[in-house]
């Protein structure tokens, strides 16, 4: 008996001591957060959602989101439409840039809004598949109106042209989306350590396809990066050039 015990204690030690350091490892690999809110453009703002920024941009007649945040309540979100004189109602369209939870926490603040995702991450607003137990999931009220992209469609959103760019890799329907000249990247492509990188890997469905992917985005005209957890690269162009050449 008191051998068997042993055996069990240690058994336990071991999964404590992987546990320390697979957790050491995903805290080395992702990236800073930046500032809560972040003014990119007179109509386009960041706001930092616990550890995921949501960013929201102005239309004509309204709102348009990119990504929603990991607060369930869309608290964050909700304030900085406050301060634009806008309400939730008034957010018309989301654009994910992925279908991992801790981007589309907040989705539930903003039921009129139609949500677009990349072809083959619905599953994931769906709740049929998940990178997290799902005991640790919030509910999420996912908007009845969800549609999955066609790769690289174009879109006219309430006075916005949004050009989509399919760059699979990080999940199957990872999408950047390029607004004025503001490329948004999700966990495909973001800062850590003052370089554009990609997010950590055991994130991502497939590594090598995610550095392939951003490998079209060089030839895209874009003067910064707006990604899901650091924030914002201003003058990004050469930093993508030094991803991929240190990639090859």
């Amino acid at each position: 008996m008191k051998s068997a015990l042993k055996v069990i204690g240690a058994l336990l030690l071991m999964l404590i001591a992987a546990g320390g350091v697979f957790g050491a490892r995903i805290r080395s690999q992702m990236p800073k957060t930046g500032a809560a809110r972040i003014e990119v453009t007179p109509r386009i703002v960041g706001v930092l959602s616990q550890y995921s920024y949501a960013w929201v941009v102005k239309t004509d007649h309204g709102a348009l989101l990119i990504d929603a945040g990991v607060d369930v309540t869309g608290a964050p979100v909700l304030a900085e439409l406050k301060a634009l004189g806008l309400s939730a109602a008034e957010v018309h369209t989301v654009l994910m840039t992925h279908g991992h939870n801790d981007h589309f926490g907040g989705l539930g603040a903003f039921g009129s809004a139609k949500v677009y995702v990349g072809r083959g991450d619905a599953v994931y607003l769906r709740g049929e598949k998940t990178t997290m137990p799902r005991f640790m999931l919030p509910a999420v009220k996912v908007p009845p109106q969800v549609e999955e992209l066609s790769p690289d469609a174009a879109l006219e959103l309430d006075g916005v042209s949004v050009k989509t760019v399919s760059i699979p890799g990080h999940t199957a329907g990872s999408t950047a989306y390029l607004i004025d000249g503001v490329l948004f990247t999700g966990d495909s492509l973001m800062q850590r350590d003052g370089e554009l990188k990609m997010g950590p890997d055991f994130f991502s469905d497939d590594v090598a396809q995610n550095r392939r992917s951003i490998a079209r985005l060089e030839a895209l005209d874009f003067t910064a990066v707006a990604d899901g957890h650091a924030g914002l690269t201003r003058d990004p162009k050469p930093k993508v050039v030094q991803f991929l050449a240190r990639a090859k």
